[in-house]
């Protein structure tokens, strides 16, 4: 099982809509994991024991779940969650990395071009996809050396990076540019990663298939 100490655990009790956050404190292999997860009533009514709980958490940018049988919740010296060791994992994310949806505002610059503005229309640890409106007569190719500036959610989470033009299309006047992250940019690509996945995991529906 992939996962490490401080990674956070969605968990859904099935009848349920309602999601739990936990975090993972520990575990022993083919034993039990074990949950730190805030005491709530509800929390209490439906942590009993043999009942079976959906997990899902994000891993390098990959999303996996399981289900696993409670063994026991305490409250007492803290709130937590004993559960199975899961038998069976799933990647419940079926590209080779998740790609989210957003609109974040952007600036392009090549060369000694006019910088361009445009949105950020979705995000991956390796690129990104920007939509420019307008931009029908600036000629873009696969290959070309593009700046990139955008900002997520507020101004002052700004980013700079160079990236390489992958596709170019246009739709309705706009202009949608495929974009891939230059590698040196480790620091960047190791937050967005974690953006990315933390995202991801919000975003996933797929259901984890009952154990055999």
């Amino acid at each position: 099982m992939e996962i490490e100490r401080g990674t956070k655990v969605q968990l859904v009790f099935p009848g349920d809509e309602e999601r739990f956050c936990g975090i993972m404190v520990g575990l022993f292999p083919d034993a039990y994991l074990i949950l730190s997860i805030p005491f709530t009533a509800t929390m209490k009514k439906k942590a009993k024991k043999k009942h079976v709980v959906t997990g899902r958490y994000v891993h390098c940018g990959t999303v996996y779940g399981f289900r696993a049988m409670v063994m026991n919740y305490i409250v007492d010296p803290a709130s937590l969650l004993f559960l199975e060791y899961p038998s069976h994992v799933e990647v419940l994310e079926l590209r080779r990395e998740p790609r989210v949806p957003c609109l974040f505002p952007a600036t392009l610059v090549r060369d000694d071009d006019t910088p361009r503005t445009g949105i950020l229309t979705d995000l991956s640890p390796s690129g990104c996809r920007v939509s420019l409106r307008g931009a029908e007569g600036v000629p873009f190719a696969g290959g070309d050396r593009v700046k990139l500036e955008f900002y997520a959610v507020e101004p002052k989470n700004q980013y700079t990076v160079f990236t390489e033009v992958t596709n170019v299309t246009t739709r309705d006047g706009v202009l949608h540019l495929g974009l891939r992250f230059d590698s040196v940019h480790r620091g960047f690509r190791k937050a967005i990663t974690h953006f990315v996945g933390e995202l991801a995991l919000e975003l996933a529906h797929v259901p984890v298939a009952a154990r055999t």
